[in-house]
């Protein structure tokens, strides 16, 4: 039921995809450049500041899912009036049908980011180590495969002969909708298994929960090295709404073009997805981290070529973008996963998603910078990040824990 949930969320984000489908609507209903890097912000924030409140709400529960399902049901509900705000205010576009699409999206990723570390929680709880790359391989892979027919089928609806604005747009939406609840079904229907906690310790406060933050990262030093690679490579993506936009006032590309665009993101996740987890689980979640990152940098350079005489790249930004979006999640969880005992790890999910933070503000500095400079600068300035946090990337070593322990495994061994 987890790899049901997971692809049947990533199949319905794909109709409302932030790096294709979002940016050319907030386009149309009027706002520039600067507000649409600043969505990024808003989904960045809604993802990493609920991390630590929710990490400290289930400390000591042996059971996250009742939290985990009221909390992703919340946010869900809210989707439900994107398809009629933009039937009737879509027509004529107005601050108030703007900032309601900005805010009602925000408030989903919000919610979303709550109970983020229930739902790793829970996989880490059902999923064995050995398999967990293997695990979010497969998920990539059949989402991606999911997420290709709503490419299809965003590529027929905003074609010229599909439906006309908004139908389309509103279409779209309800279409994310449909994803969302199919994942929340599927999420009711799933076996949690207990954890192990200690029931008749006290509960600390916020406060005192969060000042075991210092203790974790000197606990775990591998943890912190896998977070500063994450905000750095982050970076790279400063220009991810900013490739589609390029692509239509820059290279002439239409809304049917749009469509295709996503097919490709949806292509690369799944191309990608069984690779990242075979490497993953072969030869080491750190090693499979390097790797994506080399990727991620590939993107704004592809991109780069396309804007200074070379267009037929940019169907490449857009399989890269795929390839690398999840996987670059998906290898660093699985790393992160394996990093810490079992009684630490909701504490540190929720730390290395907060740790996020900083990213946010990739987002608003992108789209600054494309108002007052242009898109190649954007893309250049989002491959020095990703090359910045390459090289973070690369110093990410072994796993101490899992040598520590296959040590006190063989000494008794060798006593023998």
């Amino acid at each position: 039921m987890l790899l049901a949930d997971a692809c049947a969320f990533m199949g319905g984000v794909a109709f409302f995809d932030g790096s294709t489908v979002y940016p050319v609507l907030l386009a149309r209903l009027g706002a520039g450049d600067a507000l649409i890097g600043f969505t990024r912000l808003v989904q960045t924030l809604g993802y990493t500041l609920p991390a630590l409140v929710g990490s400290h709400y289930i400390h000591g529960m042996r059971y996250h899912k009742p939290y985990l399902l009221w909390t992703c049901a919340i946010g869900r509900v809210l989707l439900l009036t994107l398809p009629p705000a933009l039937l009737l205010g879509g027509l004529h576009p107005s601050p108030l049908i703007l900032v309601w699409v900005v805010a009602s999206t925000g408030l989903f990723w919000l919610l979303d980011g709550a109970c983020a570390v229930s739902w790793f929680d829970i996989v880490a709880k059902c999923i064995y180590e050995r398999v967990r790359g293997r695990f979010f391989g497969v998920m990539q892979s059949i989402g991606g495969l999911f997420a290709i027919g709503a490419g299809l089928l965003v590529q027929a609806i905003l074609a010229p002969r599909g439906l006309p604005y908004p139908a389309n747009f509103a279409l779209l939406a309800a279409l994310w909708c449909v994803g969302a609840l199919l994942s929340q079904l599927f999420l009711a229907m799933i076996r949690e298994p207990a954890g192990d906690v200690d029931e008749e310790a006290d509960k600390p406060g916020l406060a005192q929960y969060l000042r075991q933050i210092g203790p974790l990262f000197r606990t775990y030093p591998r943890l912190r090295r896998l977070v500063a690679a994450r905000v750095l490579l982050d970076g790279a993506y400063m220009a991810a709404p900013f490739y589609v936009l390029f692509a239509q006032r820059s290279l002439h590309a239409d809304l049917r073009t749009v469509g295709l665009y996503t097919m490709l993101l949806s292509a690369g996740r799944l191309a990608a997805g069984p690779f990242w987890g075979w490497l993953a689980d072969r030869i080491g979640p750190g090693f499979a981290v390097r790797w994506v990152a080399v990727a991620v940098v590939a993107a704004p350079l592809a991109a780069l070529g396309a804007a200074y005489g070379l267009p037929w790249l940019m169907p490449a930004v857009f399989v890269l973008m795929g390839a690398t979006g999840d996987g670059l999640w998906m290898v660093l969880s699985t790393a992160l996963l394996e990093s810490v005992e079992a009684r630490d790890r909701p504490l540190a999910i929720g730390v290395a998603t907060m740790c996020q933070t900083p990213s946010a503000v990739y987002g608003p500095i992108g789209g600054l910078l494309t108002q007052s400079t242009s898109y190649p600068t954007v893309f250049a300035l989002s491959a020095v990040a990703g090359l910045v946090g390459s090289v973070a990337a690369w110093r990410i070593g072994a796993n101490q824990l899992a040598v520590a322990h296959t040590a006190q495994e063989t000494e008794p061994a060798a006593a023998n």
